[in-house]
């Protein structure tokens, strides 16, 4: 029986041949693993080939420990294979970055999960996967999206950029945030002429969820940069025969397709208009980093979960709200200065004490400690009582609470407060100390913007 595998990754077959990878007991199970995941199009071809390409260290490993059967492997041994992997070089005689370690765990645990399904005699015990040395951080998560200060450079880059492949590349990730993969595989009738005059609609194949998607009535620069593409490749296209406009004549002199992960030319674009961030080194630009940025930007500017979700075509709006959208800092800040919501105001007691308002306010309000509450409903209603008063006071993230100069010594004390905790704290987790800094920032932010009230007064 055969052991090789097609898999199509782009435009290119890659054919796996099993009958070459030791030990075979195991390898002609892992065979079995692909071949049904291809079949049931459980994983695209594109992640198998990853899988398959990560996977080879394990295979490798247990070749040099004499492993012909995982379900003698312990976690013993699986404390060796992170420990092999550290050491481990690459082709390029560089060691093995932390992602590529990551991923090799991954793919190692979900193969021994589909053999404690289908191969329960083949399968390590699986509580050795309980606790994974590669847990991302909250640091490494904040690099999901571009800052303004980065995406500002990014647009101005592009108005210099003579590379039209990645000109093309990037203008589509911008507006529109497609995978890698699904703008490597644009072909030449992908536009059609739109039902707005002087639009065009793009017509793509969304390979993750395996269905033609409509963009209708394309962004100007977006349209015109891919129709350059598609006279600038027609040659290329003609000669090699086919349909894919991101084809390219290498330094050697061959035609081929584009790569689905353009992580060189984003860098060289990075390097060649000296993209920069914050701290003034070189910004990390990656293709996903897009597509993230652009559900941050659309919910920033107060666009509806269900149409980001729709843009990004994502199955799932959990999926949208959970990986996708970030707050920015500087609209929570701003929310909270004009609105004290995420702002903990923890009344005295949990009395009511309806006083007149200040000058600026037309009608009476309840007065609490630190601002006003707006719900008049409190005011008219004897029987009622707002479920965040009824929490002595508590009006965290109630847009009905507004603040005055008057109570400006209230938040200078909490300032005080706050400064204090950090000092007392700081023997704890960092990511709590953030927390309160964060909190102190949003004080201090809300105490200037009451003083310039005050002194205009």
């Amino acid at each position: 029986m055969s052991k090789k595998i097609s898999l199509l990754v782009g435009q290119r077959n890659r054919i796996i041949d099993y009958k070459d990878i030791f030990p075979l007991t195991i390898s002609k199970i892992h065979y079995e693993y692909i071949v049904q995941n291809k079949r049931l199009h459980k994983k695209s071809e594109v992640s198998l080939y990853t899988e398959y390409s990560m996977i080879l260290h394990v295979f490798n490993f247990l070749e040099k420990k004499n492993i012909t059967n995982l379900s003698k492997f312990n976690y013993t041994n699986l404390q060796e294979l992170f420990a092999y992997l550290k050491i481990l070089k690459t082709k390029y005689n560089k060691t093995l970055s932390i992602s590529s370690q990551r991923l090799v765990y991954t793919f190692f645990k979900s193969f021994s999960k589909w053999l404690y399904e289908y191969h329960p005699k083949e399968s390590p015990p699986l509580e050795i996967f309980q606790k994974s040395p590669y847990k991302r951080t909250n640091e490494t998560l904040k690099t999901s999206f571009f800052s303004d200060y980065v995406l500002k450079q990014i647009k101005q880059g592009l108005t210099h950029e003579e590379d039209i492949y990645i000109k093309t590349y990037i203008l589509i990730s911008l507006y529109y945030g497609l995978r890698s993969i699904d703008i490597i595989l644009l072909n030449e009738d992908c536009l059609v002429p739109s039902d707005k005059e002087g639009k065009y609609d793009l017509h793509y194949i969304d390979h993750k969820q395996k269905e033609t998607v409509l963009l209708p009535a394309l962004a100007a620069p977006v349209s015109r940069s891919i129709l350059s593409l598609i006279d600038y490749s027609a040659n290329y296209r003609q000669i090699i025969g086919t349909k894919s406009i991101f084809v390219e004549k290498k330094p050697s002199g061959k035609i081929r397709p584009l790569n689905s992960y353009q992580k060189d030319r984003l860098n060289k674009f990075v390097k060649t208009h000296k993209i920069k961030n914050e701290s003034g080194e070189l910004a990390k630009i990656t293709s996903h980093m897009f597509r993230r940025t652009l559900a941050t930007n659309l919910h920033s500017h107060g666009s509806s979960l269900e149409a980001t979700q729709l843009l990004l075509n994502h199955k799932h709006k959990r999926t949208t709200l959970k990986h996708y959208i970030k707050t920015k800092d500087e609209d929570y800040i701003e929310q909270i200065s004009n609105t004290l919501n995420h702002m903990q105001i923890i009344a005295k007691d949990n009395v009511k004490h309806i006083v007149a308002a200040p000058e600026s306010m037309n009608e009476i309000m309840l007065r609490l400690p630190d601002g006003y509450c707006t719900d008049k409903l409190m005011l008219t209603d004897k029987s009622y009582m707002c479920e965040i008063f009824k929490k002595r006071g508590n009006c965290y993230g109630c847009t009905k609470m507004v603040t005055t100069p008057e109570f400006l010594p209230y938040f200078r004390n909490l300032l005080k407060d706050k400064s204090k905790e950090i000092e007392t704290k700081s023997l704890y987790d960092s990511q709590i100390i953030k927390h309160i800094e964060f909190e102190k920032d949003l004080i201090e932010t809300l105490i200037n913007k009451l003083e310039k009230l005050e002194s205009k007064s």
